[in-house]
């Protein structure tokens, strides 16, 4: 990994790849179950701690699911729309203009996310 002096272990190449693969954010549950077809023999907590890792390390975002964390490729958009009723979470194709927004105030931006919440279009579909 740039500038680190982590190692490319077969694990965390597969759990990069999951991610990377990924169009949605995934929780550590899925990345280790998709990674056990690949690994049998992987332990959570070694899925964790790569996925931390990674994140540390600027290659993956972090951001919250529900109760959770969840892991999306980096850079990938930090606009995320989560179904308040099925928990569904979906990154959503917005770029804010963040060079444009540190002119206007001054502030030095290091990192952002924007949250939207509702219905996804299978649950508004099911609303009575």
């Amino acid at each position: 990994m740039a500038g680190s002096a982590s190692r490319w272990t077969r694990q965390l190449k597969v759990i990069i790849d999951i991610v990377y693969s990924s169009d949605s954010p995934l929780d550590a549950d899925e990345v280790y179950e998709k990674a056990r077809k690949k690994l049998p023999s992987i332990s959570l907590g070694t899925v964790y701690r790569n996925l931390n890792k990674l994140a540390k390390e600027g290659l993956m975002s972090e951001i919250p699911k529900g109760s959770a964390q969840a892991f999306v490729r980096h850079p990938f958009t930090n606009t995320h729309f989560e179904c308040e009723r099925c928990g569904k979470l979906v990154c959503l194709p917005y770029e804010l203009r963040v060079s444009e927004l540190e002119k206007k105030t001054g502030m030095h931006v290091n990192r952002w996310t924007l949250r939207l919440t509702g219905l996804c279009q299978e649950c508004d579909g099911k609303r009575t």
